[in-house]
């Protein structure tokens, strides 16, 4: 027997639902109940021509009542004229996102450096696999992967951004070769160190899932990698210093890339962005940029200047710190795969390469793409994981 009871309250303004035996209780606001109507396309579909704008200001709930027929159908009569029929069962479901307390849309493990990533076989990894699924999923999940058993050549490099999305194309092309140049235009082509840093901050959007694939190690030994979980740090800032934490994440900071004529590989270009360090979403850290390199003058607010660039040291300290830095000597055929908004990369120095020539071969790709793909695969494969938005209550998208 149904017991779900209705109720209209504040003058048309909520629908109240007691689902029992659930005992579940719904409580609907007018514009976001008329916005979830069943009549209307799924926002999903792309072929939805309704707005908001096209309602009055005044509109209420006139009646609501559940179907004489279906006791299942909640049908609600509209100041405007317009009638809803919605399945119960459905508008729970969509219900469970109007809670103002957002589900994450990925579970992340921050790690600490001496937490191991996961490591995939290349010749294992096929497109739609579930192979494919834990690569993406790990990738997501830790920040980072390593992928072993590449093969030495460009195709191999190709093979592996595939399985991610569509390569990026920048001022560098498709792929950036890194190899070790007597006259080095770019740090990484030198035979220096690097502290740990997120590349291209000076874009309005940075790289996403960059591959770094070790086509040949310096033959004189160094150029060991350093990897350090940016979200870790940043999460670690927030607990012990809060006032450091909340400057990173509210002052935005210039990030800019100049060169004045054209390389070898790379266009000429004047890139400026501004960002903070630390990107939120509600109280997530969802992104970072942190590139002391390519840092600008810091324009601040005289008042707030001090206090920020002590915010500021205190994050790079973290970053330079070897208990965040997770170590490995790529050799030739490993690749690592890194979310380049989360994963800060460095590398050791290492000696003359003379001998031979330290080639690392670059690419990128969007993290939407990435993220996107995980998603389908879970739905493909019936997985749990990142949250499922759900679309529409009672539809589906194509």
């Amino acid at each position: 027997m149904n017991h779900t009871t209705v109720e209209v309250e504040q003058g048309g303004h909520r629908l109240l639902l007691d689902l029992s035996p659930a005992g579940e209780r719904l409580v609907l606001n007018r514009f976001w109940l008329r916005d979830h109507c069943p009549s209307l396309p799924t926002k999903a579909s792309g072929l939805r021509t309704f707005s908001v704008a096209s309602l009055p200001e005044n509109l209420h709930i006139k009646a609501a009542a559940l179907d004489e027929a279906n006791a299942h159908i909640v049908i609600v009569d509209w100041s405007d004229g317009h009638a809803s029929r919605y399945e119960l069962k459905s508008l729970a479901a969509v219900a469970q996102e109007a809670t103002g307390q957002r589900t994450p849309l990925r579970s992340v493990r921050h790690l600490a450096g001496t937490e191991q990533p996961a490591i995939f076989d290349a010749a294992g990894l096929d497109y739609g696999t579930i192979a494919h699924h834990d690569l993406l999923d790990a990738i997501v999940r830790d920040g980072f992967v390593l992928v072993d058993g590449m093969e030495h050549e460009d195709a191999s490099t190709e093979r592996l951004a595939a399985l991610l999305g569509r390569v990026r194309e920048t001022d560098f092309g498709r792929f950036f070769d890194i190899v070790t140049e007597p006259e080095a235009w770019t740090l990484s082509q030198s035979t220096k160190g690097q502290d740990p840093h997120s590349d291209d901050p000076f874009r309005y959007t940075p790289s996403g899932i960059s591959i770094l694939h070790c086509r040949e190690p310096a033959s004189g030994g160094g150029g060991t990698s350093i990897i350090v979980d940016g979200f870790k740090v940043a999460e670690d800032l927030r607990r012990e210093e809060p006032e450091h934490f909340e400057l990173l994440c509210s002052v935005t900071i210039p990030y800019l890339r100049h060169r004045s004529t054209q390389v070898e590989q790379g266009e000429d270009v004047h890139m400026v962005a501004y960002a903070p360090v630390i990107t939120r979403s509600g109280q997530d850290v969802v992104g970072l940029r942190f590139h002391e390199r390519s840092t600008g003058v810091f324009d601040l607010d005289p008042a707030i200047v001090d206090a920020y660039y002590l915010a500021f040291r205190s994050f790079a300290v973290r970053v330079r710190s070897a208990d965040y830095h997770y170590t490995r000597r790529l050799k030739a055929g490993e690749a690592v795969v890194f979310d380049n908004q989360r994963m800060l990369h460095g590398r050791t120095g290492y000696e003359s390469d003379a001998a031979g020539r330290r080639h690392m071969r670059l690419c990128t790709v969007d993290r939407d793409q990435t993220h996107s793909r995980l998603r389908r695969l879970k739905e493909v494969h019936g997985l749990d994981g990142i949250t499922q938005q759900r679309l529409h209550p009672g539809s589906a998208a194509y």
